[in-house]
């Protein structure tokens, strides 16, 4: 009952950190928000005994990756005084509306007790078996999982261009006769 109950407090200071990421209007708030919520994941890990995925949550999101936020962040120079004029424009508001759907399918599959990736061929004693958490691990990952571990190292390699892409730009605008 207290792992249960600690999982629901877990999950509730994700879920606050979630939101205060998306809400607030200045982008290192946000970002160190972030940083909770990573956290607070990793905590999820480890109280699942998955603790090399929740060390490598530390190192590599809150630590590698949200770093990498924060040099986008100041490199652009974003402040919030800049985001006071916007509206939600339609694509947030699509991206919203997704989300909402999402979380209601996974909502219900849970319900339900039809979750895909409860059990299947990965028992705990089947990783045991194959060598450990962090074997396995590393085998499903770079067998299976190859091409959408490159592709998202490529997806945020490109983000970063495009972010000094966009800083560097003249803000000037030179009107032509």
């Amino acid at each position: 009952m207290s792992q249960e109950l600690m999982f629901y407090a877990t999950a509730f200071l994700i879920t606050v950190c979630s939101v205060m990421v998306v809400t607030n209007r200045n982008p290192v708030v946000s970002a160190i928000y972030l940083v909770g919520d990573l956290f607070l994941l990793a905590a999820v890990f480890a109280s699942l005994d998955a603790h090399f995925v929740a060390a490598i949550q530390v190192l590599v999101y809150a630590g590698a990756i949200v770093v990498l936020f924060m040099f986008v962040i100041m490199l652009l120079n974003l402040g919030p005084e800049g985001k006071a004029h916007l509206r939600i424009p339609a694509p947030e508001l699509a991206v919203l509306v997704l989300t909402i759907i999402g979380f209601t399918t996974i909502g219900t599959l849970l319900l339900t007790g039809q979750a895909p990736g409860v059990g299947g061929e990965w028992s705990p004693e089947a990783i045991q078996a194959n060598g450990g958490n962090t074997f396995t691990i590393a085998m499903v990952l770079f067998t299976k999982f190859t091409w959408p571990f490159e592709i998202s190292s490529i997806l945020i390699l490109l983000a970063v261009i495009a972010a000094i892409v966009i800083a560097k730009k003249d803000k000037k605008q030179v009107v032509h006769d």
